[in-house]
């Protein structure tokens, strides 16, 4: 027989089931336990209309539904039979993913003792039998709406962490992007000078070459003629193969600074060539052929082409960004290593993901890594702006950069590509909210 509800005293409200959810919203979910089937029949009979209710017998049945179903709010009998009320709430507690649910212990105890105890076992609330509709009803919706409030402060919480992140990634990207363009005008004027003493250079260093090709044949038919003269035929000899190694050197030397005046002009000018079909996989086995060119040894190459459409944009603004980012594998993986190169089909473009099995790169470094100019290298190894090109060239676009880099696990580029200009949605290009450009 269920205990009969206790009327209201005289000019008191009515009692009636709280409405803690608003209307049209996913009802609260509440959990109780008790090994009473009397209880068990009260608490539906009081709150099955408002709650979605699930009755349990036992501590660990109770566990068991709570970790299988959050409920917004737990009801427990202190006394169970095996797990006791204060033993699961004590369990729950630990449990991080479950540590917020408002706990309720319910008992017959009025002692201290027993009081303390509940509250030890970290429970929120404490009711005492038999158990009042009222008082019931009002801390039940009340703790609910507790629970609710502090999802929403979480959820906010996380979004305004977000967004801050969001902001400091724009942040670093607008940084990035003005050094870029104070950097503009300065590469073009110094990709105009270097060119000029460049071409003295290149012309002098082949006109050098071809005159000692000479002054050795000369130098033959010199010896030949005066053969008593060893020494100084010996000396000549010396002299003509310094410099040809001057000459050499001088040659190369200019083709070096030729690839930075390259990069200095992209930097300065994005090119501007005739808009053409590029297939992605055909782009990467250029970039490849460009990159390994400066390597007497390369690492293996894997490469996994998912086939869809082609690129719309000029031939090399495709493949000089590629290279850029397969030079950096080639030499971070080294003669023995793997550089894994995946095209991906995204909606709007392609992501072409370059993964090589060096190091890695140290996280100090990874803020700075699309800096003009910033470069890890030995001053002598230094190729010019780098990877700074390749990250204006790529988010000129409209794509975009970024890079992945856990210790000691290698480092993965991704670069992703529009099919043709702002093909990509708001986010697609770096795979997250418009305002979180790579860093």
């Amino acid at each position: 027989m269920l205990p009969a509800r206790t009327p209201p005293p005289t000019g008191a409200p009515p009692v009636s089931a709280p409405t803690p959810a608003a209307a049209g919203s996913e009802r609260p979910r509440l959990l109780v336990c008790d090994d009473s089937s009397t209880m068990r029949a009260l608490m539906r009979s009081l709150l099955a209309d408002t709650y979605d209710l699930v009755l349990t017998e036992t501590g660990e049945e109770a566990l068991a539904r709570a970790r299988a179903g959050r409920p917004d709010v737990i009801v427990c009998d202190l006394l169970l039979p095996g797990m006791s009320g204060a033993a699961l709430c004590r369990e729950l507690r630990a449990d991080p993913a479950m540590a917020e649910i408002p706990f309720v212990l319910v008992t017959t105890l009025a002692d201290a003792d027993a009081r303390a105890e509940a509250l030890e076992g970290g429970a929120d609330d404490y009711l005492y039998k038999p158990i009042r509709e009222r008082e019931l009803l009002a801390r039940v919706a009340s703790l609910v709406r507790l629970r609710r409030a502090s999802r929403a402060a979480g959820d906010r919480l996380r979004a305004l962490a977000e967004a801050n992140a969001a902001l400091l990634d724009a942040q670093h990207a607008l940084v990035r992007a003005e050094r870029l363009a104070s950097v503009g005008a300065l590469a073009a004027g110094l990709a105009h000078e270097i060119n000029n003493p460049l071409a003295c250079v290149k012309s002098g260093a082949s006109a050098l070459a071809s005159c000692l090709d000479e002054l050795g044949v000369a130098a033959l038919e010199l010896c030949a003629l005066a053969p008593e003269r060893e020494d100084v035929c010996e000396r000549i000899t010396r002299a003509l193969a310094e410099g040809h190694t001057i000459a050499a050197e001088l040659q190369d030397g200019s083709r070096r600074l030729e690839r930075v005046a390259a990069d200095l002009r992209v930097v300065s000018h994005p090119a501007s060539a005739d808009e053409e079909l590029v297939d992605p996989g055909e782009a990467v086995a250029s970039a490849w052929a460009l990159a390994s060119r400066a390597s007497p040894a390369t690492p293996r190459l894997e490469v996994e082409a998912a086939p869809g459409s082609p690129i719309a944009c000029a031939r090399a603004l495709l493949t000089h960004p590629l290279a850029v980012v397969l030079d950096n594998a080639i030499r971070a993986a080294g003669p023995r290593g793997t550089v894994s190169v995946r095209v991906t089909q995204i909606a709007g473009g392609v992501e072409i993901a370059v993964t090589d099995s060096g190091p890695g790169i140290p996280p100090e470094h990874l803020p700075r890594l699309f800096d003009p100019f910033f470069t890890t290298r030995t001053p002598g190894d230094s190729s010019g702006p780098g990877l700074s090109v390749a990250y204006g060239i790529v988010n000129g676009l409209g794509g975009a950069i970024s890079v992945e880099s856990p210790p000691g696990q290698g480092a993965t580029f991704r670069l992703r590509f529009p099919r043709r200009p702002g093909a990509f949605a708001r986010g697609d290009a770096a795979g997250r909210p418009p305002s979180q450009p790579p860093r």
